[in-house]
């Protein structure tokens, strides 16, 4: 009883945080006040999504750490929360250009229901953002899935084409 307890007082709390941070803003801003108080030397190249991101710096961290690349993924992220963080993430630490990989877990519905039009309205708003800075866009394609194992009734297909 007491570790189902303790289960659920974790749970709680961890809701609660995640009801208080939505987007994720915190996720990196200690990494961001770092980056803003260093001198500015070579092109800033942030990298821009969910998991997928997330997982291109696990798979060849060299990749990024030569190139001085700075990674934004976060899994699970959907183009809402992305927006949400995209200032903080990506104008304020005053990057040159910056990957923008997002759609899929929106197109699984992990924020809930939304439109491929509001999707799409989302990754414009982070277009017209970083052109208003300066930064130079590079969008990816949503990457082909055929189902998700975290939501089974959803068939992506359609919407990923």
């Amino acid at each position: 009883m007491k570790k189902l307890l303790l289960l659920l007082t974790i749970s709680c709390i961890s809701s609660s945080v995640l009801a208080q941070d939505w987007a994720n803003l915190e996720r990196f801003k200690k990494e961001n006040s770092t980056i803003m108080q260093e001198q500015k030397k070579a092109q800033r190249v942030v990298f821009m999504g969910n998991s997928i991101t997330e997982g291109w710096s696990n798979f060849d961290p060299d990749f990024f750490n030569e190139n001085q690349y700075i990674n934004r993924g976060i899994g699970g992220q959907t183009t809402p929360q992305m927006l949400l963080r995209f200032r903080q993430d990506v104008v304020d630490i005053k990057a040159n250009t910056v990957v923008i990989l997002a759609g899929i877990n929106d197109i699984a519905e992990n924020t809930g229901p939304i439109t491929l039009n509001q999707i799409l309205g989302n990754i414009i708003s982070m277009c017209e953002l970083a052109d208003q800075n300066n930064i130079r866009v590079i969008l990816c394609s949503v990457l082909p899935a055929n189902n998700f194992p975290w939501q089974p009734k959803i068939n992506p297909t359609q919407k990923v084409i």
